[in-house]
């Protein structure tokens, strides 16, 4: 019974996480281990996410590279391993359109990782309902996948009492151009 309500929750959790911003275009995605070794080499789907199988514990760098980024168009990228998680914003198109943005994150013992690239029209990504998304980063022993989620969701507060990212620390990281310690 409490895995039917589980299910039925983390549907409707996922029903409810539409994130209304630009379309964003194919970035490439190229993940390298701390030897250069490719790990991972692929493109966000149309939502503008992208998974690597599990990998082995170390440090990577993610790497976006797209040609196709309209001109003057600014992104937000987020790059997730369990509960560690870094983040860019205010990324010029012509940037990923150049050298691309590299991104390095440990990864721990039987993690991937995963992330998202989003069209940075608002200050942040907001849901169907015009309430601020929160990055839900893919756990571990958990086959669901990294995600937005509403801020007011279940899920979201979890996260967000758990060490998660929350509208403040998303400000901060907005203000200063950097992103937070990982918690």
């Amino acid at each position: 019974m409490s895995k039917i309500i589980r299910n039925t929750l983390l549907s409707f959790v996922f029903g409810a996480a539409s994130i209304v911003y630009g379309a964003v275009p194919a970035v490439s995605v190229t993940v390298a281990d701390s030897g250069g070794k490719t790990a991972y080499k692929g493109a966000t789907d149309s939502k503008g996410t992208f998974a690597t199988g599990k990998l082995q514990p170390g440090g990577y760098t993610v790497q976006f590279n797209s040609k196709s980024a309209p001109k003057g168009a600014t992104y937000a990228l987020v790059v997730s391993a369990g509960q560690k998680k870094v983040s860019a914003n205010s990324i010029a198109a012509e940037k990923l359109a150049g050298a691309g943005v590299a991104m390095k994150i440990d990864v721990g013992a039987g993690l991937n990782i995963t992330g998202q690239v989003a069209d940075q029209k608002s200050s942040s990504p907001v849901g169907k309902n015009g309430k601020p998304m929160v990055w839900i980063p893919q756990r571990t022993g958990s086959n669901m996948a990294a995600h937005w989620a509403e801020s007011d969701s279940a899920e979201a507060k979890e996260v967000m009492t758990a060490g998660g990212m929350n509208r403040q620390d998303v400000q901060k990281i907005q203000s200063t151009g950097s992103s937070l310690p990982n918690r």
